[in-house]
């Protein structure tokens, strides 16, 4: 096979080379086209299917290519979605966890507030029973100091006169 054309290539050279007349006739074209026409079946027949599988093979290449982009394009989207989703979710999350924050401060805040006022008004009860205490405390006290004054004087004016002294010594006596 590869003699045949080397042979038509030859033919083709020849007659390429013999030159010819400068006005030209479509009769001088018979001749070239009866040295392509064959080369044109013989290039046809033996290249056909190598072109044709050659094609056929970057068609399939192509084709998984596109399946493998595509595949990848789907993963890649799921995974978009994933993390639209996710960052959906926190965003929702981080709200929800502020507000039950919010929440808890003004529990705090109310819950210290009456615990201040529970501790103050407790500590206006202790300070007003401290107060009646002292005050108790004070008044027995005065009460003593002047008993005892009283004694020291009652003493003095007994000691200082003869007949009170005798009449508290019989009446003393009197009673035991």
């Amino acid at each position: 096979m590869l003699k045949l054309i080397a042979l038509i290539l030859t033919v083709a050279n020849v007659q390429a080379a013999g030159g010819g007349a400068h006005g030209g006739h479509i009769s001088e074209l018979i001749l070239p086209a009866w040295n392509f026409i064959p080369l044109f079946l013989v290039m046809v027949v033996l290249l056909r299917k190598p072109i044709s599988a050659a094609f056929t093979k970057n068609a399939e290449d192509v084709e998984a290519l596109y399946n493998v982009a595509e595949e990848k394009d789907k993963e890649a989207q799921i995974k978009l979605d994933m993390y639209e989703k996710k960052m959906n979710s926190l965003k929702s999350e981080s709200e929800k966890i502020m507000k039950e924050t919010r929440g808890q401060i003004e529990e705090f805040e109310k819950a210290s507030a009456t615990e201040t006022v529970e501790l103050i008004e407790k500590l206006n009860i202790d300070a007003d029973q401290k107060v009646a205490y002292e005050k108790d405390q004070a008044v027995r006290s005065i009460n003593a100091s002047l008993v005892d004054e009283v004694i020291a004087k009652a003493k003095s004016k007994i000691n200082e006169n003869k007949d009170y002294k005798d009449k508290a010594t019989n009446k003393l006596i009197a009673e035991i």
